[in-house]
């Protein structure tokens, strides 16, 4: 490995960093030009699509007072079963997923087939499950 001597810098840098009175490029004396910037184009927007009244991220969905109803008759069925989930799921075949889904709200309904299934391990009829209360 090669020594450089004392004091030198690269090719890219000129002069020597110890002297006191450097060589190289100084600062320019006249300020940099300025360009101002366009004006802002002032006309309104023209489309021939209407504009929407409510933007999508402002609006929910209807919410589904049938399917909450159908929800805690199902809910109340299970407390009167004494069933869980778990245990349930287990006995009618069916992902344990789809009956914490469905009692969570995450899911609207059950896959098709898994009622009849869970109303099949409960010994009754699916339409007793989501009764009324």
């Amino acid at each position: 490995m090669q020594k450089r001597p004392p004091g030198r810098r690269s090719a890219g840098m000129l002069g020597n960093p110890k002297a006191r009175d450097r060589d190289g490029p100084g600062i320019p004396s006249t300020p940099p030009v300025r360009r101002e910037a366009p004006e802002p184009n002032t006309a309104p927007r023209v489309s021939r699509h209407p504009s929407p009244r409510a933007l999508m991220g402002e609006v929910t969905g209807p919410r589904g007072q049938q399917v909450g109803e159908f929800r805690e008759a199902f809910r109340a069925f299970m407390v009167a079963q004494h069933l869980r989930p778990t245990e349930w799921a287990k006995q009618a075949g069916v992902p344990v997923g789809e009956i914490l889904a469905y009692l969570t709200g995450q899911q609207r309904f059950f896959s098709p087939g898994v009622a009849e299934r869970l109303a099949e391990a409960a010994g009754v009829p699916p339409d007793v499950m989501f009764g009324p209360k």
